[in-house]
């Protein structure tokens, strides 16, 4: 399965990709909102994983986009943790809402 990890974190997304490729994935890195939605508007994806906080905007913005009309699966990967902020999360489309820091194993 191809992944589009967006995250603005460059030590993070290192990490996170890492494992996900030595879990059997292909990954494709976006460190900004305009680089993801550049990839996924040219690659098919089967899931995202998106950081709320990146430099040129809010995730939460960018998360119905990335879903190509319900099609593809996304999970919001942030260090938002208030209870306001996971709901604006999952009531804005995301399917699970995962916190920072997480633990790679």
């Amino acid at each position: 399965m191809r992944v589009l990890l967006v995250e603005d974190h460059p030590p993070l997304a290192e990490a996170v990709a890492s494992a996900l490729i030595r879990a059997g994935f292909t990954v494709d890195h976006a460190g900004t909102a305009r680089d993801a939605k550049a990839m996924a508007a040219t690659a098919d994806y089967g899931l995202v994983l998106l950081d709320l906080g990146l430099p040129d905007g809010d995730g939460l913005r960018l998360l119905p986009t990335l879903r190509d009309g319900g099609r593809v699966p996304v999970i919001v990967l942030t260090a938002r943790d208030a209870l306001k902020d996971r709901l604006a999360g999952l009531d804005g489309g995301a399917d699970d809402y995962i916190l920072k820091p997480v633990e790679m194993s």
